[in-house]
């Protein structure tokens, strides 16, 4: 009986064993579960941060080319160009236009080679200095902007040659032939409306090439994040430490 006993207690222990073995590795499992779901946000977020390091860094000369070409969004500049008007893209060469207007109309100003060459550049068509200006100095619309420099630079030749000092050239000078003749085209309508079409168009590509350009350059550059991404970026590492 004893010998009975013995055997039906040692096969009731081994019962237990193996159910307790079981549990303990079913828990184990469910442990393994539970920490799988909750921890992989480190990882992802490592993960993240590999990925936004990888695409914040520079392009190939091959992708940032083809990458800077892209149809304009005609409907949409249009839409933006109350906002544009207000921004520095349009005040810094409307301030280069009115200082050389202004200069270019006192008397003796137009005897200086340094003027002459600055008048080539910002008034005399096509203008193309201060389109490009402006289409560097936004990112969208640059090909309007171009255009309406255009015609302003224009504008601006139109007052030097009506008012300025122009008796201080000689007559066959390439500059005092270009405003004469830009005066005497007011008068010729279909000449005048000739001329605005052309120096609109100019302004135009000018202003388009600067805006392709300028998406060149950033996307061969890597991305510098701006102070507002940096101290996001401080604080949320503080609060990260402090949990810890």
């Amino acid at each position: 009986m004893s010998k009975s006993r013995n055997a039906t207690a040692r096969a009731e222990a081994r019962r237990r064993s193996r159910i307790a073995a079981k549990e303990h590795a079913e828990r184990g499992e469910e442990g393994s579960e539970t920490e799988n779901l909750q921890e992989p946000q480190a990882p992802t977020s490592k993960v993240s941060a590999a990925v936004g390091q990888g695409g914040s860094g520079p392009l190939g000369f091959r992708a940032a080319f083809r990458g800077s070409f892209g149809a304009a969004p005609i409907r949409d500049d249009l839409r933006q160009l109350p906002q544009l008007l207000r921004t520095r893209a349009f005040f810094v060469p409307l301030i280069v236009i009115a200082i050389t207007t202004v200069v270019g109309a006192q008397k003796g100003v137009l005897s200086t080679s340094a003027f002459q060459l600055a008048l080539q550049s910002v008034l005399l068509p096509p203008a193309f200095v201060v389109a490009f200006l402006a289409g560097m100095l936004t990112r969208r619309a640059s090909w309007l902007l171009g255009g309406i420099f255009g015609l302003i630079s224009y504008s601006g030749a139109l007052i030097v040659g009506s008012v300025g000092d122009l008796a201080v050239l000689d007559p066959s000078h390439p500059i005092r032939a270009a405003l004469e003749q830009s005066v005497t085209h007011i008068n010729l309508d279909s000449t005048f409306i000739g001329d605005l079409y052309g120096v609109a168009v100019s302004g135009i590509f000018a202003g388009a090439f600067a805006g392709w350009y300028g998406r060149f350059l950033r996307s061969m550059s890597p991305a510098r994040p701006s102070s507002l991404d940096l101290r996001r970026r401080d604080a949320a590492q503080r609060k990260g430490g402090g949990r810890r």
